[in-house]
């Protein structure tokens, strides 16, 4: 069905979905089209607008806007709080696309809403002329959440990224940015979490890396600092171009789904957990240094105009030569390591394509893990066991209070991606502290309240167990416990935890003393399904117990 009707001066189709290019059309139009989704062939919603200077033959700069938790693929396009469609007016002033994706499954723009932002680039790609070079990515709250994690896992993807009022806060990825400018736009009353969980840090990290960065904090505006900001953001946006053929790559990742970047990629770790670290340079010539953490698997993509195909491709691989190839196009290097010994070998390359969905299969569901039960939950159980075993910690503390992942299903296959589904919405790195057993039993306790969220406040736990009774008076709730107040414990939990007080802290609210892994929560649970062969299984062991 098409629906054509005036709207500012740009027509506006809708409900189409699209089998043909668009090279056709006519700017300015507003499109409301929809694409099949590869993760479950849905047919999933997209807004796209092309300009008056729209001719279906001129490559233009396209801006990605991504929504927030309460929005959908329209908010930037007709929604009065961000400006009744201000941003194409401002698109139409500067010759610009503007394409806004529905975040699919509300996952913070991870797992299955981060596949919905690569296929609608990619299904926009194919039918409309994009200059390639000049592609910005922002958004607002949990679009810009998102924003800060695919420019940080596909940076050779985007010109730029603008992220307003995010809270984003992984610095292991941070020096993945080195060729990606970030302009940080925070509302000033939107303070203090948005700010410290998000910008600050990570301005902080990417000044000290020497990166490009600008972290603007907008007086007497609020979380949603869209139409504030607008003209700002435009105007950044229009002076972007990117770095597409960089001579020296630095790419730290999670997982081999995120591996590739630029001429490089990542794609097996020695272990799971801690991310994988690559720096690639082409010191003269085709000589490539290489530095490689974590990884036993790498492969290059020698193309023009960095390297001469006719000519031998040398290379050293942490400080060691290896003998020179010859790579012709469409070929690849691989380097394997077998035994601390780095070999390389030429191939037919094998560019696994980003929108492929289900792809590294790590397991299997035995029994799936669930938050129905109360008070102890097989998820909080096994999220537990996965934090501990990749910390390395006593006791490790989870509160399911903002858990709202896709839940599993018992014999399902378990692919990586399928992480981001599941442990969501966040990908929070692990802290670790040290606290007495008298402390940690306070804790536990100042998350006995009363209230409507007793459920979701209650403790989850792994290395310890503890009783409580509701009949009794707050902070003297728990009756039994293996906690020894004498000992010191080592205890990690998620970042959150002590940025954003997820867990009552029994007043210790930014004093507790820590240290943050790089380890993220989704790579914690990659280590652990390899540690239990693959089988995720969710178990009760009362290790949380209610009397009465």
């Amino acid at each position: 069905m098409v629906i054509i009707r005036s709207e500012t001066n740009f027509t506006y189709l809708g409900d189409i979905m699209v089998t043909q290019d668009l090279k056709n059309v006519n700017g300015p139009v507003d499109l409301a089209l929809k694409y099949k989704s590869p993760a479950d062939d849905t047919n999933q919603p997209f807004r796209l607008f092309l300009p008056s200077a729209y001719d279906g033959v001129t490559p233009l700069p396209l801006l990605i806007v991504l929504h927030g938790s309460s929005g959908t693929q329209d908010t930037y396009f007709d929604q009065a709080s961000y400006g009744d469609g201000l941003y194409k007016r401002l698109a139409d002033e500067r010759n610009m696309m503007v394409l806004s994706p529905h975040a699919y499954g509300l996952t913070e723009f991870r797992g299955i809403g981060e596949l919905d932002v690569l296929c609608v680039l990619d299904f926009v790609q194919e039918r409309v002329p994009v200059d390639e070079e000049r592609v910005v990515l922002t958004g607002l709250s949990m679009g810009g959440t998102g924003s800060s994690f695919l420019c940080c896992r596909y940076p050779h993807l985007f010109a730029g990224g603008a992220p307003i009022g995010s809270c984003y806060e992984d610095l292991a990825l941070i020096p993945n940015l080195r060729h990606l400018p970030m302009y940080y736009i925070q509302g000033a009353d939107d303070w203090p979490i948005y700010g410290k969980e998000g910008p600050i840090p990570i301005s902080k990290r990417l000044e000290e890396l020497d990166y490009d960065v600008i972290f603007w904090v907008v007086p007497d505006t609020p979380h949603n600092a869209v139409v504030r900001t607008a003209n700002e953001v435009f105007e950044w946006t229009d002076k972007r171009r990117a770095v597409k053929h960089p001579k020296s790559i630095t790419y730290n990742a999670y997982l081999p789904i995120h591996g590739r970047a630029y001429w490089t990629e990542i794609r097996e770790f020695k272990t799971p957990g801690p991310p994988a670290k690559l720096q690639a340079d082409i010191v003269s010539g085709n000589w490539i240094s290489i530095r490689i953490e974590n990884a036993t698997q790498i492969a290059l993509f020698p193309d023009s105009p960095l390297f001469d195909l006719a000519t031998q491709i040398s290379m050293e691989v942490n400080g060691t030569a290896l003998p020179g190839v010859i790579c012709k196009a469409n070929e690849e290097i691989r380097l394997a390591s077998k035994e601390n010994v780095w070999r390389a070998e030429v191939g037919p390359r094998k560019l696994r394509p980003l929108t492929a969905y289900r792809t590294h299969k790590i397991g299997s569901v035995e029994k799936a893990p669930t938050q129905d039960e109360y008070p102890e939950s097989s998820m909080g159980n096994w999220m537990t066991d996965a934090m501990r075993h990749a910390a390395g910690t006593d006791i490790a503390i989870y509160n399911q209070k903002h858990y709202r992942g896709m839940s599993v299903k018992d014999g399902q296959d378990l692919y990586l991606i399928d992480l981001f589904d599941w442990i969501r919405p966040y990908a929070w790195c692990l802290s670790t502290m040290e606290l007495s057993g008298q402390v940690l039993l306070a804790i536990l306790e100042d998350n006995l309240r009363d209230g409507e969220n007793v459920r979701n406040l209650l403790v989850q736990v792994s290395g310890c167990r503890y009783t409580f009774d509701r009949n009794r008076p707050f902070e003297d709730r728990i009756v039994d416990s293996d906690i020894d107040p004498e000992r010191t414990y080592s205890i990690v939990c998620e970042k959150q935890a002590v940025s954003r007080e997820n867990i009552w802290l029994a007043d210790l609210f930014e004093q507790i003393p820590h240290t943050d892994l790089e380890i993220s929560i989704i790579s914690a649970a990659w280590s652990y399904i390899e540690q239990c062969n693959g089988q995720v299984s969710g178990v009760l062991e009362e290790r949380v117990k209610e009397l009465n």
